[in-house]
């Protein structure tokens, strides 16, 4: 097929023109942010996150003009390389005020690994939230995880590297390490958040055990359906005190497990109050961050999850985990 010419030609340019320019949101139903008002998203990948050439949406300033469309006040940005501190500072003073962005540090091999040092100098440098190893995970190198395949395939070396220096936060005896023990003693007392990152479910039900036993309710496990078959078994986690993240991207991946169904199940057995919504997409086939998490928001509320209950998981919850008050608008 070739291209238009002439006077067609100007008039397709004309209409793709006047279609890019329209606002996403304006082709949204009515009401489409209604499940959004106040929500932030703490797990959220920059663009570039893992190489330049794996772009999966557009610029980050672009989405958070999205998002703010939608509702959503605020963002974690995370990567598995790098620290997020000095984008979020810049994205911060180009946003304003109406929007928080959030950095953080993960705790892989190339930031140091598991270290109070690392998590001394992340606060230093402005971040929120620590994130423990995901492809720097023994667990994670154990099992082949995703993030390790796409960071293969970018470095010919990395398999060995990663396997070289993967981390782990249990002993023999499943005690949690005492490197571990620091680092979560660096988040209490530095007021940052923690999240679990890809570390396995005895490696996550130490660090929550030791987290509540000295009263550190900033903890958050990520990735829960991956360890376990039946949400019940959650239980340890809330009931310990930490929050349990449910992400979009595991729902919306073409090889992946788990479904929408999954995660209602969840809400209805251990209820909302120590829940999180989260998008964590990643890929070129999934939307915007805004529009994967009122996908979600919006299949729970059809499968019977209340909206004061999804308010809960997309705004409440994370402002606790951030530690910046129990509630939103």
């Amino acid at each position: 097929m070739t291209a238009p010419d002439g006077a067609e030609g100007r008039a397709a340019s004309r209409s793709a023109a006047s279609w890019s320019a329209a606002s996403w949101s304006a082709a949204q139903p009515a009401g489409f942010a209604d499940l959004l008002t106040g929500a932030i998203d703490v797990h959220v990948h920059g663009q570039p996150d893992l190489a330049v050439d794996l772009a999966n949406r557009g610029e980050d300033l672009a989405v958070i003009r999205l998002a703010q469309e939608y509702g959503i006040t605020g963002w974690v940005l995370k990567s598995h390389l790098w620290p997020t501190t000095d984008r979020a500072h810049l994205l911060q003073q180009l946003v304003g005020p109406d929007f928080a962005v959030h950095g953080s540090f993960t705790l892989n091999p190339v930031l140091g690994g598991v270290s109070a040092t690392v998590v001394e100098l992340a606060a230093a440098h402005g971040a929120k939230v620590i994130f423990l190893p995901t492809w720097g995970a023994a667990a994670d190198v154990e099992r082949g995880g995703y993030i390790s395949t796409l960071l293969g395939r970018i470095s010919p070396s990395f398999e060995t590297f990663a396997a070289q220096r993967s981390i782990r936060l249990v002993d023999g005896d499943a005690r949690l390490t005492g490197a571990a023990r620091e680092v979560v003693d660096a988040c209490a007392q530095l007021e940052l958040s923690l999240a679990t990152g890809h570390v396995g479910l005895d490696e996550s039900t130490a660090i929550a055990e030791y987290a509540g036993g000295i009263g550190f309710d900033r903890l958050l496990l990520t990735h829960p359906l991956h360890y376990v078959d039946e949400p019940g078994e959650l239980g340890r986690f809330t009931d310990a005190g930490a929050l349990v993240e449910f992400a979009a991207s595991p729902l919306l991946h073409p090889d992946g497990h788990m479904h929408v169904r999954d995660v209602a199940r969840a809400v209805h057995t251990l209820g909302a109050e120590q829940l999180v919504l989260s998008s964590d997409v990643f890929s070129r086939w999934a939307p915007p961050e805004p529009e994967c998490l009122r996908i979600v928001a919006e299949q729970l509320r059809h499968l019977g999850v209340a909206a004061a209950d999804l308010h809960r998981m997309l705004a409440g919850n994370p402002r606790r985990f951030l530690g910046i008050g129990k509630d939103a608008p």
